[in-house]
């Protein structure tokens, strides 16, 4: 192992966590055991990052049964769901913890789940991290809080390094999830991967078809929740991960998908939009997503898919046709289309969207008045009729623009008035 085992170097920021620890440890330190701090809030002590998380994680060399015995008098609730595995979760003075028995862990190569073993030292535990910045752990049952960073963690840190603390091929075969979080700890650490991690990712990439479509999916989406995706996105393309489970993401889509906003629905839409709406359906479908996600994504799918069928200048209507075509995600379609469009096959369409949304507010595209302002002008019930009434509107909204509510009003009576003599037998 390198690296040391430092008694300074806690930054003043850690202070306040440390201090709430301190109960906690005090029950282990008099039974007998050690108490660990340990985590992404480590990690984050030290990347200049928040941390308050609403979790705190600790490791010990205390069993599981020895947990649940320090920690149940002063637990308001205490869950053992995940004592096989070694881990004892409880929530103590308000705050969430997860309290785990040091642990050798490995995985069998054709496994989705870990093999547990049980350790005895600490640094075994840490070496079983996925990667340096991670392998941290904190002291709190000695004298004063003692940082443990035997592979050097803090410097890769502060150097921009993402280094496994054993070989990365050992580690990446350990949980082969771990190459996609290397993707998203280069994205939003800012991170640049060893050799050895990338040579390791592009060898083992199949490796990844043993983890399970959820496992993949929730890691996937975190790395397009970061700010800018684009070096995870870029390491994924270039050791072949990519292709294993979301073969739709290009070279070409990586500035497009970086420059929109952090959110998985609009990203996941610049990345599946190559693959139509129904092939989106089919990926999103793969990898487990929620009916609500796959709806979403592939409206905004549909809706590049019909700017690709237009020809020509693109009006006002018809602008705001297909933008209220995604209903509650109408500013996420300008944002997509926007971005696509940029890409250099759709001047005509970004033109149009910026030229209308200087003028109206093209995230508010539904009716200009309500059901119940509906009834009430038209001494109406709640039935079918209201119904019509506001479909009309929208259309009016959709093809006029803006309509303020006395104009909505008289508009409406002028719809209703029509078709009242319309329906009369005389």
């Amino acid at each position: 192992m390198t690296g040391d085992q430092s008694e300074t170097g806690l930054p003043p920021a850690a202070g306040v966590v440390l201090a709430e620890c301190q109960p906690l440890a005090q029950r282990f330190a008099a039974a007998g055991f050690r108490l660990y701090l340990v985590g992404g809030i480590v990690r984050d002590f030290f990347a200049g990052r928040s941390t308050t998380e609403p979790d705190l994680d600790f490791t010990t060399n205390a069993s599981p049964a020895e947990i649940k015995r320090l920690v149940a008098p002063v637990a308001e609730a205490l869950w053992a769901q995940g004592e096989r595995f070694g881990t004892i979760a409880a929530k103590v003075d308000g705050r969430l913890v997860e309290i785990t028995t040091h642990r050798a862990e490995a995985y069998d190569p054709e496994s989705r789940k870990p093999r547990v073993v049980f350790a005895d030292d600490v640094l075994v535990d840490l070496s079983r991290r996925d990667f340096t910045i991670n392998a941290l752990a904190v002291d709190l049952t000695t004298f004063s809080p003692r940082l443990i960073d035997p592979f050097s963690g803090v410097t890769d840190l502060r150097s921009g390094l993402l280094r496994t603390p054993l070989e990365p091929s050992e580690s990446f075969s350990d949980d082969p999830l771990r190459m996609l979080r290397a993707a998203r700890f280069v994205a939003r650490l800012d991170l640049r991967p060893d050799a050895g991690v990338v040579t390791a990712m592009a060898l083992m990439a199949e490796r990844l078809d043993v983890v399970s479509a959820e496992r993949i999916r929730d890691e996937f989406d975190k790395l397009l929740l970061s700010p800018d995706p684009r070096g995870g996105l870029d390491l994924l393309l270039a050791t072949g991960l990519a292709t294993r489970f979301v073969p739709e993401l290009s070279e070409a889509q990586v500035d497009a998908v970086s420059a929109l906003p952090p959110d998985p629905v609009v990203r996941l839409a610049a990345v599946l939009q190559v693959a139509g709406s129904s092939g989106a359906r089919q990926r999103l479908r793969s990898l487990r997503h929620s009916r609500r996600v796959i709806e979403r994504v592939s409206s905004l799918v549909a809706a590049v898919e019909r700017w690709r069928d237009h020809d020509g200048i693109w009006s006002d209507a018809e602008t705001r046709t297909l933008v209220a075509s995604t209903g509650d995600d109408a500013g996420m379609v300008v944002e997509l289309l926007s971005q696509i469009a940029r890409q250099g096959v759709g001047e005509s369409l970004e033109r149009a969207l910026h030229d209308l949304g200087r003028r109206e507010d093209l995230e508010d595209l539904g009716p200009p008045l309500d059901g119940e302002s509906v009834m009430a002008e038209l001494g109406l019930a709640p039935g079918p009729e209201v119904g019509a009434a506001l479909r009309h509107l929208h259309h009016l909204r959709l093809a006029t623009g803006p309509l303020d509510g006395d104009a909505a009003r008289r508009l409406l009576h002028d719809w209703w008035n029509e078709r009242s003599g319309s329906c009369d037998p005389s």
